[in-house]
Parts: structure tokens; sequence; C-alpha cells
């Protein structure tokens, strides 16, 4: 979608979804705005003015009455920001007249919108491919080396994510940006304890789970954990019709269907088991990426996401932001000592400190707020990939999250997901747990209830366990530990040496010809099993980035 401030008038166009820019049926004028559409999934824009419209993306899961989307154009329209803030469900999308653009997100929208502005005229889409026509993007070494490690980072410099929150205004004149919707913490008593916390936790979700009642039958991805747990619990207890699919592995350390199996039994909910494996086409050389798609599981994404579509299923709903909004952020003395929780937990939790796997001097030192148990894993030290046989880069941090956009702001891979998978397939991405009450309640929520040192065993989300001990068997929220999901990966990375050598082996590789991937290095760590097993995540990153340079040469003129 472009529009040319200098020049004003928008011609507005619909397109088939995928269609590309300047292909048959695209106003032939400079400034315009095009909307690809799929069928029956991404509401048809609205006419809600002479010669406005509003385009919205994105999942609408509740009943909408009459005039809905005329007041949001007027909300956005006449500047009445805390209203607009106030509407509930997940907006993002652009109001266009024929002088002025809004683009807006919400706080709870996880759509990938992007903008550019070159010149008068601003562009922008939720895929980057749309913003790439006019010329070649040249992505930084540095940038390319860090998703080859599996680093989630932004490459596109001359693109810029909506914020969750904000709303982007281009006119003639100017483009600015206005923070129109900000988190709130939820306001509680002091000392309000655990157990409330999950109570409200389960409320907030079960709310959230009512907007999908009667919205025909609904998908729910279950990896057998705590979050997708939550979420499917919510579902069957509001009353809507779910589905729930597992992805099976060969490897048992991986495998975690007895735990779906043992939930969806529990729940009396259809569980569809989707065999998850890589087959003789990875890596998909002949797919197109908007960003180098770094899911080490992509073949399984196109599992579900055929096995989705084929059941007709319109809302998939998954327990992504359970990590965000109840796992362990930072940890130590000083949050049990001064979190605002009632005493006697203050005292049981630094007696479970105390007797943790953790040695009492490193204990003593998170008595400062600057301190944490965790600082060794933020640091790197607990997520560091080996890079055997990528060039040295000078200036990479070691930390693999450091300038990292935070999840929330764009994700890459839900992005990438979304574009490749799920959106061609009209597969909308439902997040409950993502919903504006339950970040308040993270936001309010004391760091040392995230986290529960007890008898030498460190109890992770807490909330979540508590909230499901009335709900399921012990065998699913007493679960310690996890399992060795990657190993699916490295058998893969030790199995594919000569697909990893034709991709990246020699001058025709674009990691090559860059300088980040070294062919000599590559060959002795494909020789060697060890250190295969040692660099399979790097290996299938590497390989998905190398795939990405070679379309996106053939995407751009």
């Amino acid at each position: 979608m472009d529009f040319d401030i200098a020049e004003g008038d928008v011609a507005y166009a619909r397109l088939p979804f995928g269609s590309r820019f300047g292909s048959r049926g695209t106003p032939p004028t400079p400034h315009h705005a095009v909307q690809r559409l799929t069928t029956d999934v991404v509401r048809r824009p609205v006419e809600t003015g002479p010669g406005e419209y509003l385009l919205l993306s994105g999942p609408v899961t509740r009943p909408v009455a009459d005039g809905w989307q005329r007041r949001i154009a007027g909300l956005v329209r006449e500047g009445r920001h805390a209203e607009l803030a106030r509407l509930p469900g997940e907006l993002c999308g652009a109001l266009v007249t024929a002088r002025k653009v809004w683009l807006f997100r919400n706080l709870t929208s996880t759509e990938g919108l992007l903008y550019r502005r070159d010149g008068s005229v601003v562009r922008w889409s939720t895929d980057p491919a749309d913003l790439l026509d006019r010329e070649r993007e040249e992505f930084s070494r540095q940038a390319i080396w860090r998703c080859c490690r599996g680093d989630e980072v932004f490459i596109y410099d001359a693109l810029t994510p909506v914020r969750p929150g904000e709303l982007v205004i281009a006119d003639r004149n100017a483009l600015s940006t206005v923070r129109f919707d900000a988190l709130a913490p939820l306001a509680l008593p002091r000392r309000t304890p655990l157990a409330r916390y999950a109570e409200l936790a389960y409320e907030m979700l079960l709310r959230e789970a009512r907007a999908y009642v009667g919205a025909g039958r609904v998908g729910v991805m279950v990896s057998g954990g705590l979050d997708s747990a939550a979420v499917l619990c919510a579902l069957v207890e509001a009353g809507a019709d779910v589905v729930a699919y597992h992805h099976v592995v060969d490897d048992p350390l991986a495998d975690e269907s007895e735990y779906a199996r043992t939930i969806c039994d529990h729940l009396s909910v259809p569980l569809d088991m989707v065999k998850a494996g890589y087959d003789g086409g990875f890596p998909p050389r002949e797919r197109a990426f908007s960003h180098p798609f770094l899911n080490v599981g992509f073949p399984w994404l196109e599992q579900l996401a055929e096995r989705v579509h084929g059941d007709g299923i319109t809302f998939l709903v998954w327990g992504r932001d359970g990590d965000l909004r109840f796992g362990p952020l930072r940890y130590g003395l000083y949050d049990a000592l001064t979190g605002d929780i009632p005493f006697r937990e203050r005292a049981a939790l630094c007696a479970g400190l105390i007797g943790s796997r953790w040695e009492l001097p490193r204990i003593a030192r998170t008595a400062s707020r600057s301190h944490s148990l965790f600082d060794e894993v933020h640091s790197g030290g607990g997520v560091a990939r080996a890079t055997d046989f990528l060039e040295p880069v000078p200036g990479v941090p070691d930390d693999p999250f450091a300038d990292v956009p935070a999840e929330d702001d764009y994700s890459v891979k839900d992005a990438c997901a979304n574009l490749t998978s799920w959106r061609p397939r009209g597969i909308m991405m439902c997040n409950p747990l993502g919903s504006r009450d339950l970040r308040g309640l993270a936001a309010r929520m004391p760091d040392a209830y995230r986290m529960i040192p007890y008898q030498g065993q460190v109890i992770t989300k807490p909330v979540l366990r508590l909230l499901l001990s009335t709900r399921l068997p012990a065998s699913v929220w007493r679960r310690y530990g996890r399992l060795w999901m990657s190993s699916a990966h490295k058998n893969r990375a030790l199995d594919g040496t000569e697909a990893f050598h034709d991709l990246m082996g020699d001058q025709r590789s674009r990691l090559v010809r860059m300088g980040v991937v070294n062919p000599g290095r590559l060959a002795e760590v494909l020789a060697d099993p060890h250190r295969r097993r040692r660099n399979a995540e790097t290996l299938v990153h590497a390989a998905m980035t190398e795939i990405f340079l070679r379309h996106y040469e053939g995407r751009t003129p």
C-alpha cells in the first residue's frame, strides 16, 4: 500500500492474496492503497465515509455490532485515542482517506505491520516483500551472521514496524507517531497472595475464551505443557467447540504425546495426532520467505497447517505468551525479601532458596537488585549456540537476545509463519494468553511469583500450576524439568550432510560470498558426527537464511 504525501489523492483497490505490486489490475496511479484479501478470513474493507476506507488485519473473534468499523474510523480520525485504546480485541490496520493515512496497532495485536517513507511516499504492508519492489535492500553482514546463529533479528533497515500501542499519521506535510495505548498494571491490594493471582489469571483467561463460543470449531495446539493446557481448560469450561492438535515425534527424548493425551482425555476433547518429521524436501529450497525463517521445525509447521486447513478450521489457538506472562524474568534473594507478598510466603521463599541447588555466596549476591540467579543465562552462558563453521564477525554480542526487538514489538517468526503457512490457508492464529487483562495482571505480579525454589527443585510458572491443580491430573501440572526438544533437529543434522554441503559448501552460496560461512570449516563440521550434533541448530538456521537470500534476489528488480 502506497500513499504519496505530496500528491494527496489516494486510489483504492483490492487484489487477491499473493498478488504482487504492479501486476495486472493494479491502479495505474503512483499513489494508491492496495489490500490483498484471503477468502472469509481478513474482513473486507468498509467505506466508512466518502472516499474513506478502513482496512483491518488480524483475527476478529467477537461478534461485532452494526457500525463497529465506522466507530473505529471515527475514533482514529478524530484523535480520540483513549477510547480507541479501550476497544476490545486485537486492532491493527489503516484508515485511508484522500489526504491522510493512519496506521494503528493496539497493545494486544501481534500483527507485523511495517511501513517506510521514501521522499514524499509512505508505503505500508504486513509483508516486507511488498515494500521492496523499488530498490534492493542491502543487509548487514552482522545481521545475517546473527540469523545464521538463530538470533531473531529484524534485518530490514529501511522498514519500521508499527509498535504495539502506536499510531502513525501520514499527511502531505509530515509523518508522525503517537502513543495511544499503554500497559497499565492491574490495581490489587498490597501483599496479594499467590493463590489470588492464580484465581484472577483463570478468571481473565475464561473471559477471553468465551469469545470463541459460537465461532465454529476451534483448533487448539496442545503441546502437553502448562500454557496450552491452561488455554484448553478455559475453552472447554467456556463451552467452545474445540479439537486439539499435537505433533508426534519419533524421538522419545522429545515426545510429549502422553501429556497431551492425558490433558485431552481428562477434558473429553478430541485429539488429532499430527506426525512430525523431516522429509526429503528439507531444507525447502523452493519456498520463498519474507524473513530468514528461523523456525527449525518449519516442516512440522507446514504439516500442521495442512491438517488444520483440511479440517476447515479458521481459528487456531495456542499457548503463546505463557512464558512472557508467567515465566521467570529474573530471580534472587532481593525478590523474595522485598516483593509485595505476604510475610509467610516470603519466609517460605527464602527458606526454599537456601535449600536450592545454588551456592550460598551466589544467593547472597542476589540480595542486590542488580544481580539475578539467571544472569549467566541472559549473558549468553546458558543459551549460546555453536558457530563452528561461521566466520568471526567483530561486534556481534555474545547474548543472542541483545538488540533483538521484544516479541510483542515485532516477532519475525510469527510474521513469517503467518505469511508462509497460516494466512495462505485461511488460518488465523489466536492468543488468549496475550489479552489486555492478563498483561496487566502480569505487570502487577511480583517476580517472586514467577518461580519458586522448593525442596531443591525450581518450580517455574507457579501461577499456571496452581490454577491447573484443581482442573487437571497432577502428572500434568507437577511436571518438573524439560524434554530434549531439539533432539529431532540434531538428528536431522546428522542425516542431512549432503543437503547442507550442497546448499552452503561453495561459492554459489550467498552466505559464502558474504563472508558469513567458511566452506572449509563447514566441510569439517559435516564430516564429524559430534560436531554436526553440536552445530545442529546453527546448520538449520544457516540453511534457512541461505534459502531466504536466494529467493530475495528474485523478488526485487
